[in-house]
């Protein structure tokens, strides 16, 4: 009886040993920097058609790894992806003490922002 249950155990053990090894997707890849040079890169994770009657749509982004730099970002700075200005921030949440930075913004007009674009934003000062 004493064979089976050790025979059981050791395939568990080797399932784990095989999993830990095999790369996780997301979790697996380096990511970019979110600060580089006197810009702020970040994904836009959410999209909204209009959050209340009278609100035009919307995109929402986040990243962290600001550290110790101080933002200054400023409601009305644009926001781009690559060289093209693709919206104007209306809404900012600096989380201090995570380093990160939450950006709403709308988009200009004839641009098409999805979930998962990688956008930016000037730190320092506007780029209008």
């Amino acid at each position: 009886m004493k064979l089976p249950r050790f025979a059981l155990f050791l395939g568990v053990a080797a399932l784990i040993v095989v999993g830990w090894g095999m790369p996780r997707g997301a979790v697996s890849q380096v990511a970019a920097p979110a600060v580089v040079g006197d810009r702020f890169t970040f994904d836009v994770v959410e999209s909204f058609d209009a959050r209340y009657e009278g609100d035009t749509p919307g995109h929402m982004g986040r990243n962290g790894g600001l550290g110790e730099v101080r933002p200054q970002v400023a409601l009305g700075d644009s926001v781009f992806r690559g060289e093209a200005r693709v919206g104007i921030v209306t809404a900012l949440k600096w989380t201090r003490a995570q380093g990160a930075l939450e950006i709403e913004f709308d988009p200009a007009a004839k641009s098409r922002i999805a979930v998962g674009d990688v956008v930016w934003v000037q730190l320092g000062g506007a780029a209008k």
